[in-house]
């Protein structure tokens, strides 16, 4: 039997008379013809084509759908036997599949029902019939263009590879920048401007059959999150049009959803996340020009729904102030005065590992440049006190009582430079209470008292002098004696040493304009010198000369020199001669 003739039925006779003015079943096909016998080996046998078409392809079945070409895409000749036979396709496209089975019957599909395929058609015939089989590929819109693709013959089930397909690669660079978040990170939710929509069919190109939206093959975004089991973690849109959400996780899993997050905006849910990155791909759910999107990552919950939970937001401007400090600070404890506690529970903001009650903004902000010491921050009030700090790093550090007597203190060791966020907290939900932040170096509390620092301010020990460039006698000589009960390496700057006098010993007024300029000390005991320059900077020296000190200056600025002579060892007052000279130091 010939089976290129036409077959109609009388039910059929008006849908076949309009098909014959349309699509040819018995046109060459446009990518060729397969002999296959039942059990072939090559299974799938692929065929490359190109789909779509100008044709509605309901004029061979009110059952069809879509638009296909005038002649078929590909023709089987089959030899059956008892293997069911598969014809699925895939393309860039919302692709749809039109089959002529040997009997004339038309079979039609726009999503096969595999949870693999996608928006990819397939037609399977459960007991197939030996002849030929017609089929078209082609799209579900009109004017779609043709679009390289797949078709795939097999006995075994269908087939969702393309192998002129683009996918998205998590590993090409993200078009709007990368963020790293650690568990427990503020402000949340955090915020990226990105854009929405591309020309990569997700529904296509990844093999999940849950993915939907056109996208970008480059993510928009890559987020490097540091886990914690206290969250999960939430991945959501923001936009004018109907969008999609498609993230790759650490493990290569795909999580994709469409409108989760209510109001046509997508939103992931992650629970247990994985510490790793995660590649974020903002789509439109339809073609059309990208949009405008916000992303919004979070572990509190979907964007609008954040602006509920509590939080603390280090972003906002701080209750009481901020302040610079430099290791070596002075005075030490650096201390403010405040109003612990607020309205957000710091259990919900921060998480389990967190205690008490605060304001959503930092209490106070410290911009602190790194050294050789550790950093205390503790607080002092009547009852029962929390602290929350925020690093540098974004890491939360709490505390309840390390402080002793209810007060609580943080000791981070080898501290990072940059901004720490703290809050003090009651422990309680009580109205705020009157608190003292203490900033140390040295310790938890005001139990050291305030230490006492190196005032310029005050008359020097023994006097002082006006010089010029060219003076004499040189070198101009003064008599004192060295030592004193503060310690230089506190009051005055880290990288000083031994034991002074809060008053300087001597005061130089200098008004040259050039250098060098040389100011020593010489000693039968191991002396220290410490010199406050016309800037306000501090310069020390310990052994310059033998168990001398001495500092130069190249280029002496004009001003007041206030010097301290000192002895390494407390309490060890030394007689000693203090040297100012153009000339260079003394020799050993």
């Amino acid at each position: 039997m010939n089976l290129k003739l036409i077959m109609c039925t009388s039910v059929l006779a008006l849908a076949c008379a309009s098909a014959a003015q349309a699509q040819d079943w018995s046109a060459p096909p446009a990518y060729g013809y397969s002999n296959l016998n039942a059990g072939f080996s090559d299974d799938p046998r692929s065929i490359d084509i190109q789909a779509g078409g100008a044709i509605d392809a309901s004029a061979l079945s009110s059952e069809c759908f879509g638009f296909i070409t005038h002649q078929p895409s590909h023709s089987v000749n089959y030899d059956a036997g008892s293997w069911p036979l598969y014809f699925s396709a895939a393309t860039d496209l919302d692709g749809v599949m039109v089959v002529r089975a040997p009997d004339g019957s038309f079979h039609c599909n726009d999503d096969a029902y595999a949870d693999h395929m996608g928006l990819n058609p397939g037609v399977m015939f459960e007991t197939p019939q030996s002849g030929e089989y017609d089929i078209w590929v082609g799209g579900l819109g009109y004017g779609a263009g043709y679009r390289p693709g797949q078709l795939h013959i097999s006995e075994v089930g269908y087939f969702n590879t393309n192998r002129f397909a683009r996918p998205p690669m998590a590993g090409m660079q993200p078009e709007h920048g990368r963020v790293a978040l650690r568990a427990g990170f503020a402000p949340d939710p955090h915020r990226m401007q990105v854009t929405a929509g591309g020309d990569v069919n997700a529904g296509r190109t990844i093999d999940t059959g849950m993915c939907w939206g056109s996208i970008d093959q480059a993510p928009d975004a890559w987020v490097d999150y540091t886990a914690s089991e206290d969250f999960d973690l939430f991945f959501s849109l923001g936009a004018d049009v109907d969008t999609t959400l498609i993230v790759q996780g650490p493990d290569g899993l795909w999580h994709c959803d469409d409108d989760s997050a209510g109001n046509l905006n997508p939103g992931l849910r992650l629970t247990e996340p994985q510490s790793g990155r995660y590649a974020v791909w903002a789509g439109r759910y339809s073609n059309g020009p990208i949009t405008p999107a916000e992303l919004f990552v979070s572990e509190l919950g979907y964007l609008g729904d954040t602006d509920g939970p509590p939080m603390l937001d280090p972003a906002l401007p701080p209750n009481y102030g901020s302040v610079a400090l430099n290791a070596g600070f002075i005075p030490d404890p650096h201390t403010v005065s405040l109003q612990a506690g607020g309205d957000q529970d710091v259990w919900d903001a921060v998480g389990g590992f967190c205690r008490g009650h605060a304001s959503r903004a930092p209490d106070y902000n410290l911009e602190y440049q790194a050294g050789g010491f550790d950093l205390y921050i503790s607080a002092v009030m009547q009852g029962d006190a929390t602290l929350i700090v925020n690093g540098p790093d974004g890491q939360y550090y709490c505390d309840d009582d390390s402080a002793g007597d209810l007060n609580p203190g943080l000791l981070i060791d080898g501290p990072q430079s940059g901004t720490y966020n703290i809050w003090v907290g009651t422990y309680s939900d009580i109205d705020p209470v009157p608190a003292s932040l203490h900033i140390s170096e040295l310790g938890f509390g005001d139990e050291l008292g305030n230490v006492e620092a190196l005032d310029a301010s005050l008359p020097s020990n023994y006097g002082g002098i006006s010089l010029t460039n060219g003076f004499l006698p040189d070198p101009h000589v003064v008599e004192l004696m060295a030592g004193g009960d503060l310690s230089a390496e506190y009051s005055a700057d880290n990288s000083c040493r031994g034991f002074v006098t809060a008053a300087p010993d001597y005061e130089l007024n200098w008004g040259g304009t050039y250098g060098p300029l040389y100011i020593y000390a010489d000693s039968e005991a191991d002396t220290t010198m410490v010199v406050r320059t016309p800037s306000g900077d501090w310069v020390c020296n310990d052994d310059r000369i033998g168990l001398d000190p001495g500092v130069m200056f190249d280029a002496p600025s004009s001003g007041t020199y206030d010097i301290w002579v000192g002895t390494y060892w407390e309490g060890e007052p030394a007689p000693a001669r203090l040297g100012i000279s153009e000339i260079d130091f003394p020799q050993d």
